[in-house]
Formats: structure tokens, C-alpha cells, sequence
């Protein structure tokens, strides 16, 4: 590489960070992660490049650098802004600018996935814009999320809940993303923000398998909320068939030309054509240019006063619903303690709900480990340290926990 000169970050993600910089006299971005790649990830890296070159509104790579030290860095066009930093200044975006930012993704998407390639990581920070104020989709790849795993607490609210479940990258995966970028543009706020004080546990058990909230919006139309709730369905299988099917329905719904009042010609119906995509994407430019309280379930903490671990429960009462598990039966068993893990197993009356599991170390904070629909997990431990246990279990409206478990001696309050 000739000619590079970072400057300050232009943005930091969980994993890589992105700088100006230039190339044989180009202003560029580089996208530097912590280590160089593998053959086997720049092997998959190059082949997304040819498989995407043909793909509209996804920002090529124009080039894999390494860097002195042997990071590598993705070499790219550098855009103005992202629409992370315009909701940022914004809040929101116009209906009908959301509506053709939104069918921009969704056909990208859309050939992308013909193409072979899942993005992995659609949200507002990657759908970006253009000096002339295009948008388009960067970061895409799933092998460069598996080279360098994420914590997930970093962006839990952008994952899907399969994502967070089983770390699944898919068509369906992507297609929850876009429903985050429409909700968000269209409202400002993230459909499942965090609550104040909610406990880690709650909030992933939460993300899993709770259903957003419809789109209070006078302007949105129902139909566009519909299919932005059904884009961010929990259960995948009750996502669109497919992006090419979302940006059907959305170039639907793009906005009209104003015209002046004059009657419609005789041979001109009054419910006209909808615009264009490429003639309704010109209104994105133009605004581009111009721009809690409730905390269910379990709270865990520890009792400072004898410097044991605690696990203290608390359950509000719920109202029972359509397949709501409301008397489950939820018992963790003695744990198996190995020296430097746990081997945790429980037993429970129902297979619709999911679990995680709570561990408290004595003088540590306590952490939660998502077990998905598994019954069983084995916990990494301090071999000397005295620890306590519980489970929790969620069927999205209301969270069951086991007796706590303890090892070597520790003291549960249940």
C-alpha cells in the first residue's frame, strides 16, 4: 500500500476500526482489525468481493492491505456519514425517505443473497452514504464476524434472537436487520430498548423472544408497521419469504410527486403509478443534504456483609396469554464441579421458553450465560472461589427461576 496516512478514527465497532486515510492520493477508509487474517478467511473475504461486484448499493472492497505489525485492514470508499450519525442529528427519517432507504437495502440484500453472500451484520452503523448521498450497505461477510468473535452485550439490541440462541448468520438474519433500520428510521428509538435496572439475564431472555411493538406512528401507514413487526419477528420462520419480497412491497409504497392541480388526461387513471426506485432515491439526497421502568424477573446480587454470594428472586405477577407457560416446573440440579468448571443441568415441564443461567462468584460480579433451548451447559469457575447458581426460563412474557445451587460451601439466599 502507497500513501497512507491515518488520521483520527472515524469510527470505533466492537471489533475492527475504521480510519481516513489515503490511497495513491484518494481519500479512503480503512477498516483495521486487531490481527492478520488467516488463509482461510482471506480466502472467503475475496470470494464475497467477486461474488458482490455486480451487486447494487453494496460498497465494494476495493482492497484486503496488510499493515505494518501484519493487521489487515479493508480498503474502501470513504463515505460522508452513516445512518447511525443522521438519526443521531435527525431522530427520524421522513416516512417516505425510510420507505426508499429501505427498499435500497432491501434490494441489495436481495442480490446479495442470489449471489451467495449474507451481510451478517445489518444495522444502521453499515448503511452508509455516498459524497453524492447514495446509500449503500457496507461490512458485509459472515467470516470476518467468526474470525473475530463480538461480545455480544455490546450490541445486543442488533443481534437476532437466533443470532444471540445458536451465533446464526442467514438470509433470515439479515432480513431481521433490515427491520431494524426501517423501525429505527422510521421512529429514532430501537424497538426493544434496555430498561433501567434490568439485570443482564432479563434483557437477553427479553431479546430472545419478545415481540416488538408495533410502530406508533399517525403517518406510517399500517401496512408498512405490519410488515416492519414482521421483519423482526422472534421466531425466524415467520420473517418475508426473502428480501426481493419485502423490496416488492416497499417500492409499493413509495411516496408520489406532488403535481399541480390540473384533471388527469382521458386516458390517464387517477390512481397513476408509483414512482420509480431510482426516481423516488433522489428524495434521500435531498434530506441528507439538509440534515424502561418495569423490571421483571429475577434481580441477583450480592451480600456484601459476609462476603458470600447471593442470589436473591423476585417474580411479578403475570397475566396468562395465548401458550403462556405460567405454572413451569424448573429445577437445577446439584452441580458437578470439575476444579475449573461446572457442569450445570436442569429439568423443566415445558420446550417452548428459553433459559440462561445466572452465575455468582463470591467477591465478583455476577454474569449471565445464555443456554438457549439446551438443558445443560458447563460453566468456567476460579478453582478456588465459592460460587452459586440459579436458571431462568422465559417465555417472553413472564421469567421463571429455579432454586438457587451452590459449590464448596457458598450460602444462597433464595
Amino acid at each position: 500500500m502507497t500513501g497512507n496516512v491515518f488520521g483520527a478514527p472515524l469510527g470505533i465497532g466492537p471489533v475492527a476500526t475504521v480510519y481516513p486515510a489515503t490511497y495513491a492520493g484518494v481519500p479512503v477508509a480503512m477498516k483495521v482489525f486487531p490481527a492478520r487474517l488467516d488463509r482461510a478467511t482471506l480466502s472467503a473475504v475475496e470470494r464475497d468481493r467477486d461474488r458482490l461486484r455486480a451487486v447494487a448499493s453494496a460498497l465494494p472492497v476495493d482492497g484486503v492491505d496488510q499493515l505494518p505489525g501484519g493487521r489487515h485492514a479493508l480498503r474502501m470508499e470513504r463515505c460522508t456519514q452513516s445512518l447511525a450519525a443522521l438519526l443521531g442529528r435527525l431522530g427520524r427519517l421522513p416516512t417516505g425517505d425510510a420507505v426508499v432507504l429501505g427498499h435500497t437495502v432491501a434490494t441489495c440484500l436481495a442480490s446479495a443473497h442470489a449471489a451467495g453472500v449474507v451481510h451478517g451484520g445489518v444495522h444502521p452503523a453499515n448503511v452508509l452514504f455516498r459524497t453524492n448521498d447514495e446509500p449503500v450497505l457496507a461490512d458485509f461477510g459472515v467470516a470476518l464476524r467468526q474470525a473475530f468473535p463480538r461480545d455480544p452485550t455490546r450490541s445486543l439490541e442488533y443481534l437476532a434472537p437466533e443470532t444471540l440462541r445458536t451465533d446464526t448468520f442467514d438470509e433470515r438474519t439479515d432480513l431481521y436487520g433490515l427491520g431494524l433500520v426501517l423501525y429505527l428510521a422510521l421512529t429514532g428509538d430501537h424497538p426493544q430498548p434496555g430498561r433501567l435496572g434490568e439485570p443482564m439475564g432479563e434483557r437477553l431472555l427479553r431479546l430472545l423472544r419478545t415481540p416488538v411493538p408495533p410502530i406508533d406512528r399517525p403517518d406510517v401507514p399500517v401496512i408498512l408497521s405490519a410488515m416492519v413487526s414482521r421483519l423482526l419477528a422472534p421466531d425466524p420462520a415467520h420473517r418475508p419469504p426473502d428480501a426481493a419480497w419485502v423490496a416488492d412491497r416497499l417500492a409499493e409504497m413509495f411516496p408520489r410527486p406532488a403535481e399541480p392541480d390540473r384533471p388527469p388526461p382521458s386516458n390517464e387513471r387517477e390512481d397513476a403509478a408509483p414512482p420509480t426506485p431510482a426516481k423516488a432515491r433522489r428524495s434521500i439526497g435531498g434530506l441528507v443534504v439538509g440534515a424502561v421502568a418495569v423490571v421483571l424477573g429475577v434481580v441477583v446480587a450480592f451480600l456484601i456483609g459476609d462476603r458470600r454470594p447471593e442470589v436473591v428472586t423476585t417474580t411479578p405477577a403475570a397475566t396468562p396469554g395465548p401458550e403462556q407457560v405460567v405454572d413451569l416446573e424448573l429445577e437445577l440440579a446439584e452441580p458437578a464441579d470439575r476444579g475449573n468448571q461446572v457442569m450445570l443441568a436442569w429439568t423443566s415441564s415445558s420446550d417452548i421458553v428459553d433459559y440462561a443461567v445466572i452465575v455468582a462468584p463470591e467477591n465478583e460480579p455476577n454474569r449471565t450465560v445464555l443456554a438457549g433451548r439446551a438443558h445443560a451447559i458447563t460453566i468456567p469457575v476460579d478453582p478456588v472461589r465459592r460460587y452459586c447458581f440459579e436458571v431462568q426460563a422465559t417465555d417472553s412474557r413472564v421469567i421463571h427461576t429455579s432454586p438457587p445451587k451452590s459449590i464448596r460451601g457458598a450460602v444462597c439466599r433464595p
